[in-house]
């Protein structure tokens, strides 16, 4: 993924963000029960967890790349790393 396609996916996924959080603002406002409010929260928290995944991939891809590892089971074993990470970043939503 090339910097700027990033960046409108970054953009793009913290514009989804700013839409829940304005809409929790909203449902306060309207005395909405807690229990929405707590589903939308969710939904946030989820929401950045995904997020920061996502920039972990981008993030690590770039850095081998630029690395240019040339052993192969080197570059297995950080790639490994990473989708155990991933994987962990992920579960925490």
């Amino acid at each position: 993924m090339t910097n700027e396609e990033l960046k409108k996916s970054v953009r793009q996924r913290l514009g989804t963000i700013k839409g829940h959080v304005a809409g929790i603002e909203r449902m306060v406002d309207e005395n909405k029960n807690c229990e929405e409010i707590l589903l939308q929260l969710s939904a946030i928290t989820g929401a950045v967890s995904k997020l920061s995944a996502h920039i972990l991939e981008n993030y690590t891809e770039a850095c081998l790349e630029e690395a240019r590892i040339a052993d192969d089971k080197v570059r297995q074993r950080i790639e490994n790393l990473t989708k155990m990470m991933l994987s962990m970043v992920r579960k925490s939503s």
